[in-house]
């Protein structure tokens, strides 16, 4: 419950368009808009982008288009779980700057 009440608060950032939580099994899905829910062009793969800045701030977050999954130990704590959501915040607001620079978020 704690992952998934954590998990939740990323659906602020301007690029969630929706959490989804299963256990300890979560995902966000990266929108263009989140007023209209419309996706990114597939050519564009904001997902991998994402993945890109997770994986060089020491985060596992697996990409499936722009659908973003992590499936923490089963060991995690409640400070590791706030841990990794500060990550994935953070890797969040380097794709939005990604996308914003290269004029994809028109």
């Amino acid at each position: 419950p704690y992952l998934a009440e954590r998990y939740a608060e990323l659906a602020q950032h301007p690029l969630v368009g929706e959490t989804q939580t299963c256990g300890l099994m979560a995902a966000l899905q990266l929108v263009r808009d989140k007023a209209d829910g419309s996706a990114f062009p597939s050519w564009q793969e904001v997902g991998m982008l994402c993945r890109g800045h997770c994986f060089g701030n020491g985060l596992i977050m697996r990409a499936v288009g722009d659908r973003m999954i992590i499936a923490p130990p089963l060991v995690i704590t409640r400070a590791q779980i706030d841990e990794m959501v500060a990550l994935i915040r953070r890797c969040l607001d380097l794709t939005l700057a990604d996308v914003r620079a290269r004029g994809w978020d028109r």
